[in-house]
């Protein structure tokens, strides 16, 4: 689980550093968020899935590493 918690925190200070960016750039706040929502609406079908993939990377390897440990220890050694 501390492996997502530090993806999420790299998700969450991304989008700010972006919003900063923008902010810093003379873009307003609600114009910065705006443009966040509309770069995801505009996304073709291959790019969604990349995106997801990517997105569902840390759940998938977190949930094979739980499930190798909990095979390592019903094996008696």
């Amino acid at each position: 689980m501390k492996i997502i918690s530090i993806y999420a925190l790299f998700a969450v200070l991304t989008l700010t550093l972006i919003v900063i960016i923008d902010v810093m750039a003379g873009i307003s706040l609600p114009a910065s968020l705006h443009s966040l929502t509309t770069l995801f609406a505009t996304t073709t079908l291959q790019e969604a899935i990349c995106i997801t993939i990517f997105l569902l990377l840390p759940f998938i390897q977190v949930a094979v590493h739980a499930s190798k440990k909990r095979q390592s220890r019903r094996k008696p050694s």
